[in-house]
């Protein structure tokens, strides 16, 4: 019928064929496929099913880009800006930071940058200094990306995090006028661990040259180092035409993707008001203050609300090799107003908990 319509004379062979005489005039009829699409066309499209072809993978980012992606919105949160860099390195890069196994590049686009790069470091450094030069007042910048390890005959590629600060922290006249420094670094790092749901990690002892020994840690999560930061050295700084306080930090991703957690929790408002109370503890003058303040907050459970740290104290009154930390608590009940019997039994019970395991005194008064 559709093509006595089209006036193509057809011939009925058998059951299943038929034979199409296509006019001289129809140049765009060549094939079968041809003729059948002539039938949908003339019977209408509609009439033609539609399914979806099947999917090999299900949708979405694999997961290792997943977490990546949550690694840049937390740092560009923490009010960095991120860079792209070549990912080679200098001789003199690899001698400053002490990466002797660097894995060498047979044809380097520059010939004084010939390996592949170990940290993100000397690449971050450079566009610091770069922006320096050109008057930038502050510069907060960040790189996610690969870096490489020799390992025997096996070149190793491993996702890493690195941010630099350095200049003016402060952002106008309603902010004193500071510069950036190492506390700055701790707050991106803990800003980026808090997002990413990572817990139990602790500082550890400074990562060594180039960093200041003073103002430099390593991040640990148990045994296991995850990452470092710190202000550059003086002469680390002077080295690479860097002034005043440089931080520097690195994060290993591939470490912290397997410990970083997806739960987010949404809690009400408090509805009944904090009961605060301010603790000094005298420990010993080489107790990590963060260590102090992580057995406080698990003593404390669920009551609390909040803790800081306000005020650290060495010398007199206090005896020679011991430190006060103070720290301002807020317990707090999501049900009732805190009564004072039970806010003192939380506070015996954080004093226990110091006490036993820290040798930590409540300071009176």
């Amino acid at each position: 019928e559709v093509f006595d319509r089209l006036r193509m004379p057809v011939r009925v062979v058998d059951e299943d064929r038929v034979e199409v005489e296509v006019p001289g005039y129809r140049v765009d009829v060549e094939r079968e496929v041809d003729l059948i699409e002539e039938i949908v066309r003339v019977q209408g499209y509609e009439r033609v099913g539609s399914s979806l072809p099947a999917a090999r993978q299900p949708g979405g980012l694999p997961a290792g880009y997943a977490f990546i992606g949550r690694v840049r919105r937390s740092l560009v949160r923490a009010g960095l800006r991120e860079v792209r860099q070549v990912p080679f390195v200098s001789d003199t890069d690899l001698a400053l930071f002490g990466d002797p196994g660097a894995v060498p590049v047979t044809n380097p686009l520059q010939a004084d940058e010939g390996y592949l790069r170990p940290r993100m470091a000397p690449g971050l450094l450079k566009a610091l200094r770069r922006n320096l030069n050109r008057h930038v007042r502050g510069a907060a910048l960040f790189e996610i990306g690969a870096v490489f390890r020799s390992g025997g005959k096996d070149v190793r590629e491993e996702r890493a995090a690195g941010f630099v600060l350095a200049g003016r922290a402060s952002q106008g006249w309603a902010e004193p006028e500071r510069s950036f420094d190492v506390f700055d670094g701790k707050g991106v790092v803990e800003a980026v661990l808090a997002d990413l749901g990572v817990r139990g990690w602790a500082l550890g002892d400074p990562p060594g040259d180039p960093f200041h020994p003073g103002r430099s840690a390593e991040v640990r999560i148990g045994p296991q180092v995850v990452g470092a930061f710190g202000e550059l050295h003086p002469r680390a700084a002077a080295s690479l035409d860097l002034a005043g306080r440089v931080t520097v930090g690195e994060l290993d991703l591939e470490a912290l993707m397997g410990r970083a957690g997806s739960e987010l929790a949404v809690l009400d408002l408090p509805r009944f008001p904090p009961v605060r109370r301010d603790l000094a503890f005298m420990v010993a003058e080489d107790t990590p203050a963060g260590g102090v303040q992580a057995a406080l907050e698990e003593a404390a459970g669920d009551l609390l609300g909040g803790c800081v740290l306000f005020d650290v104290h060495q010398g007199p009154p206090l005896p020679e090799g011991r430190k006060s930390l103070a720290f301002s608590v807020d317990l707090r009940a999501q049900d009732r107003t805190l009564t004072a019997a039970e806010a003192d039994a939380a506070v015996a019970q954080i004093v226990e908990r110091l006490g036993r395991d820290l040798g930590a005194e409540l300071r009176a008064g």
